[in-house]
C-alpha cells in the first residue's frame, strides 16, 4: 500500500506545556521500502530549516520550537509504518514579548480540490505575541506576510522530505481517515481572527487567590 507522512513540529512553553503542529505530506509516488536512515535524515533536515521570522515573532520568547517527529503511515488504514524523532541541540525561541494566553493561535486553513469537510484541514500556529486592532482582528505581523512565510516553511519541509527519500516529491496534503484519502493542498488561507489551539493544560498550573464571603 502507498504511504503518507505526518510531520509534527514540536514545541514547549516556559510554563512546561508542550505544543505541536502536525501537517501531512503525501508523496507523488510510492515510498517502497522505508529505511530508518532515511527517516532520521528527514527529521534532521526538517529541524535544520530556518523558521521564517514572522512565524517566530508570533510565538513569543516564552515559547520555543524544540524538535520534530516524522511518522510514515499506511494510506489505507493509517497504520504506523515507521517513526523518527529529532530534538534540536538548542531550542529555537520566539522573538517577541508575551501578549496573549498560551493557547492563542492563528489558523492556516488548507483547501484541496476534494469537496466537503474531507478535503479541508487546519494548522494551528501558536500566536501569543500578535498585535490586534481595536476590533480584535489580527494586525501584526501582517496576515499576508504570515501566509507567505507559512507557505515557504511548508515548501521547505517538502524539499527536506524529497532530499531524504531519494528524490521522491511530496505535496502538503489533508488526511481524511473516514475516506482513507489524502488529497493534496491547492490553496492556503489565513483569517484575521485569533483562535484557540486545542490542547491540554495539565502542565500549566494556575495560582489562585481567594476571599471569604460574606
Amino acid at each position: 500500500m502507498p504511504n503518507y507522512a505526518r510531520v509534527s513540529i514540536l514545541g514547549s512553553t516556559v510554563g512546561g506545556e508542550v505544543w505541536s503542529i502536525n501537517p501531512v505530506f503525501d508523496p507523488t509516488g510510492e515510498f517502497g521500502g522505508i529505511d530508518q536512515a532515511d527517516m532520521d535524515a528527514a527529521t534532521a533536515a526538517i529541524d535544520a530549516i530556518t523558521i521564517p521570522s514572522s512565524l517566530l515573532a508570533t510565538i513569543s520568547v516564552s515559547m520555543s520550537v524544540t524538535g520534530c517527529r516524522l511518522e510514515v503511515r499506511d494510506s489505507g488504514n493509517d497504520e504506523l509504518q515507521a517513526i523518527s524523532v529529532h530534538t534540536k541541540t538548542t531550542a529555537t525561541p520566539g522573538t517577541s514579548a508575551v501578549g496573549l494566553p498560551p493557547q492563542s493561535a492563528i489558523v492556516f486553513s488548507l483547501r484541496t480540490n476534494t469537496p466537503g469537510g474531507r478535503g479541508r484541514g487546519r494548522v494551528y500556529w501558536p500566536s501569543t505575541s500578535v498585535t490586534l486592532t481595536s476590533a480584535f482582528r489580527l494586525n501584526a505581523p501582517a496576515p499576508a506576510t504570515l501566509l507567505n512565510d507559512f507557505k515557504t516553511y511548508m515548501n521547505a519541509i517538502d524539499t527536506a522530505l524529497t532530499g531524504a527519500f531519494d528524490g521522491l516529491p511530496f505535496d502538503l496534503a489533508v488526511r481524511s481517515r473516514t475516506a482513507a484519502a489524502t488529497p493534496h493542498v491547492t490553496r492556503i488561507q489565513l483569517g484575521n481572527v485569533i483562535d484557540t489551539q486545542r490542547r491540554r493544560r495539565d502542565s500549566l498550573p494556575e495560582s489562585y487567590v481567594s476571599v471569604n464571603m460574606p
